[in-house]
């Protein structure tokens, strides 16, 4: 598993891959939400884990450690 961590101001976003089962899961880690209702995507397709991240973080540029996966 790799994982990324993006903070933006006072929220924070966990990007996680799990290469061998083809899975983004992408886990608010904001103090601010309940911990029942954090990870906001886990699923196969790497657009909708963004939009998720964005949907956080706000406009967000790709990390390079993860830009790989959005052109696969």
């Amino acid at each position: 598993m790799e994982e990324v961590r993006i903070q933006k101001k006072d929220r924070t976003v966990s990007f996680r891959v799990i290469e061998e089962a083809g899975e983004f899961i992408v886990f608010d880690m904001s103090l601010s939400n309940p911990s029942g209702s954090r990870t906001n995507y886990s699923g196969k397709q790497f657009q909708e884990a963004w939009k998720a991240v964005e949907s956080i973080l706000g406009e967000t540029a790709i990390p390079d450690e993860i830009i790989k996966y959005a052109n696969s």
